[in-house]
């Protein structure tokens, strides 16, 4: 009996390594999908306060969408541009483990970001799950990166048209799209431990709104070289004059910093490409809503195009948190070709609705608590009667993948005895 069963479960894993070498994925299932998010949400939860990893899951959403891979599930541990990135990665790891023959690593790190994004924003203008899509495919078993020519972003960009160039060329994002997805910096920090800079964008580190659009364009900011970085790095800060030196790690930790690249959405700047220095006689200060440069300081940096976007946004939360949704979705579907919304493995009948829950006492029907309507968009999305179909076929395989591995291993055990 057990070799019969293995005849019929190396047939049928046959068939799925034929199907995994014309490069289709394993597409996670909305049940899949949300177990996975209450996982996320958990650890968020826990780790809140320490390990931030809101903030990490989004950023490392980013860095794996960067190369020609796109969001392909491996990152370059090498690269000191994703130096910080371990940790988020090990806790997902971890979540990967668990649900590795139900989705890709690709789709998990887009995933995480996406959850994150709506855990961590704001009851007026919350992240729109209903969006995502699965179908992404890994770029190697184990989730190191093959593609050891990633080029992130310089720290020292400055004007708005080399921000928009860099992110059209990553993601075909425009320049108000660019704008938009800038204000991702309103979660974490900077260490220096991971990139030389250190402080904070924003107050609330661990809250997702348009406050970073407040502290680039209505505040003043001065440049400052980095301690110990023997003049090879520069951040701007609140405390002014221009020059001297800047946050120190251990310092003061609430001390904000905005990067050359932030204050280049707004305002146009002449600087070293390499260390971020001025160029010789074109110091100037963000000036925010001020017309004028403080007592003693160089003229006012000049104003471009993105700095009306800026403060739109800092005005207009909600506005910005659907144009930063937009750009962040276009980011992880980038050069994408193959994705679909995620299906239910358990509905036999697409066009059945899903049953209405009664309120619960004391709340008025149609309205939400604060979990729920978090996640009320991702778990009402549309289903496709033959994406269904498909996705029980793709699970029932996955299933008895798993029983030929169990049966496998009992032949194994026999053989001992």
């Amino acid at each position: 009996m057990v070799y019969l069963k293995t005849v019929v479960l190396l047939a049928v894993i046959a068939v799925y390594q034929i199907s995994s070498q014309n490069n289709v994925p394993i597409r996670a299932s909305k049940e899949t999908l949300e177990k996975i998010d209450g996982e996320l949400r958990n650890k968020i939860a826990e780790e809140r306060g320490n390990l931030r990893l809101a903030a990490g899951f989004v950023r490392l959403s980013f860095h794996d969408c960067v190369g020609e891979g796109r969001c392909d599930g491996c990152i370059d541990s090498g690269n000191p541009d994703n130096n910080g990135l371990q940790r988020y990665i090990d806790v997902l790891s971890g979540v990967y483990n668990d649900h590795k023959d139900e989705i890709t690593r690709a789709d998990l790190f887009a995933f995480a970001g996406v959850v994150a994004a709506n855990e961590a924003s704001r009851e007026d203008a919350q992240f729109d799950m209903s969006h995502f899509k699965v179908g992404r495919a890994d770029c190697s078993s184990d989730g190191q990166e093959n593609d050891p020519n990633e080029h992130f972003p310089g720290n020292n960009m400055q004007n708005l048209g080399e921000v928009t160039k860099f992110f059209n060329a990553a993601f075909g994002l425009n320049e108000q799209e660019s704008v938009a997805l800038m204000g991702a910096h309103s979660l974490g920090r900077m260490e220096t431990r991971n990139s030389g800079y250190e402080g904070p964008w924003v107050n609330n580190i661990e809250r997702l709104d348009s406050a970073y659009y407040q502290e680039v364009a209505e505040r003043r900011w001065f440049l400052k070289v980095m301690p110990e970085s023997n003049g090879q790095k520069h951040q701007w800060e609140r405390r002014g004059p221009t020059g001297g030196s800047g946050n120190r790690e251990g310092g003061n930790p609430g001390a904000k910093a905005l990067l050359s690249t932030d204050g280049a959405i707004a305002f146009n700047m002449h600087l070293n490409q390499e260390s971020g220095a001025f160029l010789d006689n074109q110091e100037c200060s963000m000036c925010g809503v001020a017309n004028n440069p403080p007592r003693r300081e160089a003229e006012c940096c000049e104003k471009n195009s993105g700095y009306n976007i800026c403060r739109e946004y800092s005005a207009n939360n909600p506005q910005w948190m659907n144009d930063f949704a937009g750009a962040f979705y276009k980011m992880i579907d980038s050069q994408q070709t193959n994705l679909s919304s995620p299906v239910s493995v358990t509905t036999t009948d697409a066009t059945t609705p899903r049953p209405t829950k009664a309120p619960k006492p004391g709340r008025k029907p149609g309205k939400k608590g604060k979990k729920g309507k978090k996640r009320q968009d991702f778990f009402h999305t549309k289903k496709s009667h033959n994406d269904a179909k498909s996705n029980r076929i793709r699970h029932r395989i996955q299933k008895l993948m798993k029983e030929l591995r169990e049966v496998s291993d009992q032949v194994k055990k026999m053989k001992n005895y």
